[in-house]
């Protein structure tokens, strides 16, 4: 794992509206993880690639990049093809819920979250 020097997981937190995106990281963090944001898919794949992180959580929905094309670069690069990736969504039909698995997406959270679900599939995946 791409874990910083103290053993700390690192997330990327991929989200385009600010105050969700503040929200979750202060949350993550609050749990004990160290946490990188970007605002959109594009911005998404250059932190990737410079912090390697142990999970990616982003938003389906986003300008730029969507969650669903993220997830598909992420795919193709060998030192990040492995990480996982959960998707969070407001559009949670049978079909986006498909296309983001299909695309590689490890888990698909609808919208409004539910917190202890995603901190608990976060911490089964990643530990902390």
């Amino acid at each position: 794992m791409a874990r910083n020097g103290n053993g700390t997981p690192i997330i990327l937190v991929i989200e385009d509206y600010p105050d969700s995106r503040m929200l979750l990281s202060s949350l993550l963090r609050a749990k004990g993880y160290k946490v990188v944001e970007a605002r959109d898919g594009k911005e998404g794949l250059r932190q990737a690639n410079r912090v390697t992180p142990d999970l990616i959580l982003m938003d389906l929905a986003m300008p730029e990049m969507d969650g669903v094309a993220a997830t598909r670069h992420l795919r193709e690069r060998h030192t990040l093809a492995r990480i996982p990736i959960f998707v969070m969504t407001a559009y949670g039909t049978a079909d986006v819920r498909q296309d983001a698995l299909d695309a590689g997406c490890a888990e698909v959270f609808p919208k409004p979250l539910d917190l202890e679900m995603l901190l608990g599939k976060i911490k089964a995946t990643v530990g902390a």
